[in-house]
């Protein structure tokens, strides 16, 4: 069934669900992204390591957070991300795919509720062009920060 044909799923929404992807369904799509946000998340920071790291660890952060306000249960959801953002730090698109060690959940769930994220998040990070990032995700969110 596709996601668009769902019937609580209005025309405004549907929008927002094409915010995220199922990362390998669409490969000129991603391409085309890939492309468009040369640019990575250490460049956009002017290679300051920490800076990146901890804006991606806010952005995983805030994801968890975002999940608990939906009443999303995340725990145990294991993912690949590739997210691409505006020069100002807004999330032009996301593109995910759950890892085989991934506790089971709904794909159109985790996309409905990546899509929405996506919508309301900005990282605290701008630059001159789009950039990206690619990698791993385990929720919750668990780290230990230089201090």
């Amino acid at each position: 069934m596709a996601l668009f044909s769902l019937p609580w799923v209005t025309p405004v929404q549907s929008q927002t669900l094409n915010k995220a992807f199922v990362l390998g369904t669409d490969e000129q799509r991603y391409e085309q992204l890939t492309s468009n946000h040369a640019q990575s998340l250490l460049e956009a920071t002017a290679g300051d390591i920490t800076k990146a790291f901890e804006s991606w660890l806010d952005m995983q952060e805030a994801i968890d957070a975002y999940a608990a306000a939906q009443n999303f249960d995340l725990n145990g959801v294991k993912i690949w991300l590739h997210v691409f953002w505006a020069p100002d730090g807004r999330i032009d698109q996301i593109g995910f795919l759950l890892r085989p060690d991934s506790r089971l959940v709904d794909e159109q769930e985790i996309r409905a509720l990546l899509a929405g994220f996506s919508e309301q998040y900005r990282l605290p990070v701008q630059s001159s062009q789009p950039f990206s990032h690619y990698t791993g995700a385990t929720f919750p969110t668990l780290s230990q920060r230089r201090g």
